[in-house]
């Protein structure tokens, strides 16, 4: 009956109907939502060109780049703040994103005259470079590039995705690090530690607290440690070749110390292991 009655009315009979607080609501949202879409998108968000630079204002926490096509360069801030540069580029429609939001900053490869008006990483191909500064208060650090490469990385957790990766110095409570190419890092200290590479991997200065894995597929496996690392176990096809450092205790354990135990070790499917 009720529904009757409403279906003979006009629409602005049923306008005039509806209670003058819910029109105030509605129009409220109607004027709001486009307002946070604006905000978000010229206040939160910048798109950096070639030569463009953009440093945050809040001493943020944590980075996500997803840069699949570009090289990032990695250096520490001088003044503790996240700051991000654009060196290099092939196009002068290829652009970077940065969004702040919370304590995170979000950086993606956009390309186009449209690129303030989306958040998803571009997939068409090219080739840029962008440097990262750094703090050391960092908690979170994600990474899928190219390239990376630079002084190093000091975080909570640190995971990084690259087709190669050579990095002076990595701190790090819980890392991951998955390259389809080499990895090369010269200075590690980490609580826990996978490391996966394709090609070859050189771990060089590395001190472990619990554990770490180093594995390849097709690539020589070199593993390096400056200090005490106790006891490393060896799985490979290939052949292995230890320093007089390092005792062999047969069946692919090879002692350093009995001072410090965490759980080392390293998978070679078809490559030469070396420890030096």
């Amino acid at each position: 009956m009720a529904y009757s009655r409403m279906k003979g009315k006009s629409w602005k009979a049923r306008f005039q109907d509806i209670p003058k607080h819910r029109k105030i609501a509605f129009g409220l949202v109607l004027i709001i939502l486009p307002v946070l879409f604006f905000v978000n998108l010229f206040v939160f968000s910048h798109v950096l060109a070639l030569g463009d630079k953009y440093e945050d204002r809040y001493q943020m926490k944590k980075l996500r780049l997803e840069t699949a096509h570009g090289n990032v360069e990695f250096v520490r801030s001088t003044n503790e703040k996240v700051q991000i540069e654009v060196l290099q580029t092939n196009s002068k429609e290829r652009t970077v994103k940065v969004k702040s939001v919370g304590d995170t900053i979000s950086v993606v490869e956009r390309y186009g005259r449209l690129s303030q008006f989306g958040s998803r990483p571009s997939t068409a191909p090219s080739r840029y470079k962008i440097r990262v500064s750094l703090p050391s208060s960092m908690t979170s650090i994600d990474v899928t590039a190219e390239q990376v490469t630079g002084q190093g990385l000091i975080a909570k957790t640190i995971v990084l995705d690259a087709n190669a990766v050579n990095l002076t110095k990595i701190e790090s409570d819980r890392l991951r690090v998955e390259t389809r190419s080499d990895a090369t890092i010269a200075s590690v200290r980490v609580v826990q530690a996978d490391i996966r590479s394709y090609r070859h991997a050189t771990i060089r200065d590395i001190v472990v607290n619990q554990a770490l894995t180093v594995q390849t597929e097709a690539g020589a496996l070199t593993f390096e440690p400056r200090n005490a690392t106790g006891q490393v176990q060896v799985d490979t096809a290939g052949s292995v070749t230890a320093s007089e450092r390092f005792q062999d205790m047969g069946e692919g354990v090879y002692r350093l110390s009995n001072s410090n135990r965490p759980t080392i070790e390293l998978i070679s499917e078809t490559g030469k292991v070396e420890l030096k």
